[in-house]
């Protein structure tokens, strides 16, 4: 079971009412900012991913989306995130793991454990994917994104205990 925040269809509507009420472009500059300085590994991965995608800037504002998701009050001041930072370390397991596993079978799986843990956060993932031109592609990169924070969150709790 993941150690990650479960997202709730009220947090789901409060944060989509967020961003409709003060723009995607404002509330992802916010999470990117937040980002910059707490999760960098997690930023990099997210903006690749975007990139692969293919409208970068509409991809971003998704990412911030599912980010604010897992941190409803993002913190805007303090150096404290509630999520954990993704470390290289962690990147190259995945990248070990998506080697091993191959593309289709880490994603499946991914989404697998992402359908258990956290249905409405997958819900709104598979929401922004369909509007996509590239849905496999958005899925694959919020799949990813998920599962480094949860094996991150993972290894953090292990190493406190």
């Amino acid at each position: 079971m993941s150690m990650l925040p479960r997202v709730t269809e009220q947090t789901r509507e409060l944060i989509a009412r967020e961003f409709d009420t003060r723009g995607p472009d404002i509330c992802t500059a916010e999470v990117v900012a937040h980002l910059k300085r707490h999760n960098p590994e997690l930023l990099d991965m997210a903006t690749r991913c975007a990139a692969d995608v293919g409208d970068s800037r509409k991809v971003m504002s998704g990412f911030a989306m599912f980010f604010r998701l897992l941190v409803p009050g993002l913190p805007m001041s303090g150096d404290l995130s509630p999520l954990p930072a993704v470390s290289e370390e962690t990147r190259a397991r995945l990248v070990r793991d998506i080697d091993a596993q191959g593309t289709e079978a880490f994603t499946m799986e991914a989404i697998s454990e992402f359908e258990r843990s956290n249905p409405e956060l997958l819900q709104m993932a598979h929401n922004f994917a369909t509007r996509s031109h590239q849905y496999l592609l958005a899925m694959q990169g919020f799949a990813l994104i998920y599962k480094a924070l949860v094996l991150q969150s993972t290894d953090q709790r292990s190493r406190l205990h």
